[in-house]
This record gives C-alpha cells, structure tokens and sequence, in this order.
C-alpha cells in the first residue's frame, strides 16, 4: 500500500527567494539521493509550494531515511483528499476511531489552512470536532492533546494526519560550501554532523573508514581521504582538490590543543559551548542507527 508523507522545511524560510530556490532544490536533490540508496523503496517526491511530498510504497524505511535529512524539520504520513467539508470529516470520524476507540487519550482537532475559503480554520475545527466529540467520551485538550487530528488545507487539497515526526532540521548539506573534518573518535563524528546540518559538504580525513562510513547516515555524498599516521597530507588534499574552507574538530575545552600552529584554514569546533548530555542524545540519533 502506498503512502503520502507531507515534508516541511524550516530555516530556508529565512533566506531571500533566489536563495530560498536554490536552497530548496538542493534540498530535494538530496532527499532523492538518499532514498535512492535503498534498493526496496520505490518512490516519487512531489515539490509544492512551502512543502515536499514522497509517495512511497514503503514508508516506514522512507520516514527512518527522511527523519535523518537536513533541511527537513519534520515530516507527517498524511491522507489526500480533495477540499470538501463532509469528505474531510468522514475521513476525520475514521482516524479517530482507529486513534480514539477503546482508551482515555485526550485529544484536539488542529487546522492549518492556506488559501482562499468560505470557512475558517477556527469554524473548521469547531464543526469537526463537534463531529468527534458526539462519538467519543475522551477529554478534550487543546494546548496538549495526546492525540492531535490533524487537517492541513491547502487551496482545493486537505491532508488529514495524526503523527508528526521530528526531523534533523538544519539547512539541506551542500548549500554553504566544503570543510574538511579529521575522524579519528566519535566525538569527531558528532562534531561533523553538526556541522553538516549547517549546509556543510564534508571531506572525511580519516584512518578509520567505518567510523567516517557513520556520516552517511545524514549526507547523500561523503568524500573519504584515508591517511596512515599523518593526516596533514590528507588536508593539503582536502584543500587543493576539494577546496575546502574550513576544518572541523571534535575538540572541546577538556581536551583542548593548538591545532591553529599546523593548519591556515578556520578552525570549527562545535562541541565547544554543548553540554554532555546534549552530545549523548546526538550520539544516539548518529551511532544507534546505523
């Protein structure tokens, strides 16, 4: 069975429509190489204004591949259908059934609407959940519902969901140049990855392989230059063949040295400033699964 997976973008927003464009399409070419790489997904990515959309006959290996993006913030498994009141709400009373039936979960219905209509979002969703609430006897939560009943309409198409999947955020890997980033550990992995989802491509300066292989997990492309002992020859490489810009580290203040001496490019280390916690829980989205 096939699935629409509705796909929001967050930071290019910020950016003027020339770069916005620019950002945008980088976004979906990367979104494409990365379900690519998977041989048991077929799929189809849709651009819409302010949105994307994969249909795709395996979602759950494509929302696992979309969730680790940059660029994308979050991503919702949704239904289409055209933008009709009495369509919505009979597809609406169906997912809360499957959502509601048989527990005490509180729940919302939440709207957000684009376009002309003769309704608003507040009188959609006061007529929708009126609709619910003469079914079910599960309390009604507004600001925090454990069950959110979702319509998104947009001109003459609804999308009707209930889960929202947080992605990596970020702006899409590629759009602001090259660094080059030396993994020897995992705190350099982490610090890479942070700095992918800054728009960052990578050139990998490593004598680990498998380790460096772990940045696949958010990048469509990474680019590995091994070295045995002394990886300065692999940043000169990094330099005149890539053009690298800048050089990333895993250092942080505990273990912190003078790299400045032996390199002339700017120095990134993102760890600097994150507290321990926070590197756990990005460690766990990078290392726990792949």
């Amino acid at each position: 069975m096939t699935q629409l997976i509705l796909c929001r973008y967050g930071e290019l927003w910020l950016k003027s429509k020339p770069v916005m464009d620019k950002f945008y399409s980088k976004l979906i070419s990367n979104m494409q190489k990365m379900l690519d790489r998977e041989d048991d997904i077929d799929f189809k990515i849709m651009k819409k204004r302010n949105r994307a959309f994969v249909r795709t006959d395996n979602p759950e290996k494509a929302i696992e591949i979309l969730k680790r993006t940059p660029g994308l913030i979050s991503i919702s498994p949704v239904l289409k259908t055209e933008m009709d009141l009495e369509t919505i709400e009979t597809e609406l009373l169906k997912l809360a059934e499957k959502r509601l039936k048989g527990n005490t979960k509180s729940w919302a219905v939440k709207v957000k609407r684009v376009g002309t209509h003769d309704i608003t979002s507040k009188e959609m969703e006061s007529r929708w959940g009126f609709a619910v609430g003469s079914i079910y006897d599960n309390p009604v939560n507004l600001s925090k519902p454990d069950i959110a009943l979702n319509v998104e309409v947009r001109n003459s198409s609804a999308y009707i969901f209930a889960d929202t999947y947080q992605c990596a955020g970020g702006l899409p890997v590629g759009v602001e140049g090259t660094v080059a980033a030396l993994i020897q550990n995992e705190k350099d992995v982490i610090a890479t990855y942070l700095i992918m989802k800054r728009g960052c491509d990578v050139i990998a300066l490593t004598n680990n392989t498998q380790l460096a292989k772990k940045l696949l997990i958010s990048t469509p492309h990474l680019e590995i230059i091994e070295f045995k002992k002394d990886w300065t020859d692999a940043l000169k490489e990094a330099i005149e063949k890539h053009n690298a810009k800048a050089f990333v580290s895993g250092e942080n203040l505990k273990n912190l040295t003078d790299l400045e001496k032996d390199i002339n490019l700017p120095i990134l280390r993102p760890l600097i400033g994150i507290d321990d916690n926070k590197i756990k829980e990005i460690r766990t989205n990078i290392f726990v699964l792949v």
